[in-house]
C-alpha cells in the first residue's frame, strides 16, 4: 500500500495482527496470557453449558488457543492447548468428571488434537513469514540507503572535479594575453561550472522526475550566478510538467547554453539585462507524447542581418543544437516582435504523470 493512503479496518486489524505476531514478550507476561485464556476460555465454556447442544466441549476452548499463540508464544499456546484439552476431556466428554479413554473421548481429543496442530503450524508459518519480511524490508531499506550515499557522495565527487577543472581555466584565462583565447577560456570555464551546478541539482537516485519550474528556476538562476554578469532580470514561467531525468539533463543544458548566449549578446544599450524564459506545454499530445515549448526572450538589439543558425560558429548555440537534436527538438533563434531575440526549442516528453495546470510565475 502506498504509504500516506487511507487504510481500511481490514488492512488495520491484519497490520495490527502482524505486529502481535512479531512482538517479543517477557515470560511473566507470556504465563499471565497463558492463564488468563485457560481461565476465561473455561469459565465460558461452564456459562454455555447448558445452552449448547451435546457435541461441542471444546468450542470456547479454540480462540483461546489462538489467541494465546498470537498474543503470547508458542510455548505458551501449546500450554494452553493442553491444558484446555484435558478440562474439556474431565468435565465436558462423556462419562463427566472423569478421564475414561473411550472410543468417543479418543475420537473427540483426536479431531481437537488435529485442530490445534493445524492452528500451530499455520499461525508459526505465519509469525516466521512476517519475521524474514521484516528483515527483508530492512536489508532492502540499509541498501537503498548506502545507494543513496555511493550516489550522492559520486554526484559530489564529480562536481568537484567539474568544478576543479573550471578553476584551472580560470587561472590559465588570467595568464593569456590574447583576448580571442581569453574569452574562449572564460566562456569554457562558465560552461562547465554550469554543467558542474547542474549535476549537483540531480542528487537523488530515487528522484525519477524534476519539477519543471523549480528546476529550471534554479539551473537558470545558477548560470546568472556563473556568469557573473552585472545587471540581469531574469524572469521562469513554466506549466506544470514533470520532466525525467534523460529530458531534464540536456534541457538544462540547452536553457543554460541560451541564457548565456542572452546574457553575452543581449544587453540593450542602456538599463538591466531582461531575459525572459517560458516553458509552455500544448494542449493536446502527439502519439501519446506531450508537446512542449521552450521560449528565450531578451531585450537586446537582435539578431544581425543574415544570421544562419546552421552556420553559426558559436561554440554555445552549436551545442544548445546538438542536444535539441538528442531531444528529438527542433531550435530555431529569431528576431522578436518589439526587438531582441527569441530561441525557441520545440520539443516531445514521454508523459510520466497527468500532471498539468496553469503557469508558475518565478
Amino acid at each position: 500500500m502506498t504509504q500516506g493512503a487511507p487504510q481500511s479496518l481490514t488492512d488495520r486489524l491484519l497490520h495490527g495482527l502482524g505486529r502481535a505476531l512479531m512482538a517479543r514478550r517477557s515470560a511473566r507476561r507470556q504465563v499471565a496470557l497463558a492463564l488468563t485464556a485457560i481461565a476465561v476460555s473455561t469459565a465460558l465454556r461452564f456459562a454455555l453449558d447448558r445452552a449448547l447442544p451435546p457435541g461441542f466441549p471444546f468450542l470456547t476452548f479454540f480462540p483461546a488457543v489462538m489467541l494465546t499463540l498470537v498474543f503470547a508464544s508458542l510455548r505458551a499456546g501449546l500450554a494452553v492447548g493442553v491444558a484446555c484439552g484435558l478440562i474439556a476431556w474431565y468435565f465436558f466428554i462423556e462419562p463427566l468428571n472423569s478421564v475414561a479413554m473411550t472410543s468417543g473421548a479418543v475420537l473427540a481429543l483426536g479431531f481437537y488434537a488435529l485442530i490445534i496442530a493445524t492452528d500451530v503450524i499455520f499461525i508459526t508459518a505465519a509469525g516466521r513469514a512476517l519475521e524474514l519480511r521484516a528483515a527483508a524490508e530492512r536489508r532492502a531499506s540499509g541498501l537503498a540507503h548506502a545507494r543513496s550515499l555511493m550516489f550522492s557522495e559520486l554526484q559530489h565527487r564529480i562536481s568537484n572535479n567539474l568544478s576543479t577543472v573550471a578553476a584551472l581555466l580560470r587561472l590559465q584565462s588570467q595568464q593569456v594575453s590574447d583576448e580571442t583565447a581569453r574569452q574562449a577560456l572564460v566562456a569554457s570555464q562558465t560552461r562547465i561550472r554550469s554543467i558542474s551546478l547542474l549535476q549537483r541539482r540531480l542528487h537523488s537516485p530515487d528522484m525519477q522526475t524534476l519539477d519543471a519550474a523549480d528546476y529550471l528556476r534554479e539551473v537558470l538562476h545558477d548560470v546568472v550566478q556563473v556568469a557573473g554578469a552585472g545587471d540581469v532580470a531574469l524572469e521562469v514561467q513554466a506549466d506544470s510538467l514533470p520532466l525525467p531525468h534523460d529530458t531534464a539533463v540536456p534541457l538544462g543544458l540547452i536553457a543554460s547554453e541560451l541564457v548565456m548566449n542572452a546574457i553575452e549578446h543581449g544587453a540593450p544599450a542602456q538599463g538591466p539585462t531582461r531575459i525572459a524564459v517560458a516553458l509552455a506545454v500544448a494542449p493536446a499530445a502527439r502519439d501519446g507524447r506531450v508537446a512542449a515549448v521552450l521560449t528565450i526572450t531578451d531585450g537586446g538589439p537582435g539578431l544581425p542581418e543574415g544570421f544562419d543558425l546552421e552556420a553559426t560558429d558559436s561554440l554555445g548555440l552549436i551545442v544548445a543544437r546538438q542536444f535539441a537534436t538528442a531531444l528529438n527538438g527542433a531550435l530555431s533563434l529569431a528576431r522578436g516582435t518589439t526587438g531582441g531575440t527569441v530561441a525557441r526549442l520545440d520539443f516531445l516528453i514521454d508523459p510520466l504523470s497527468p500532471m498539468t495546470g496553469p503557469p508558475t510565475s518565478i
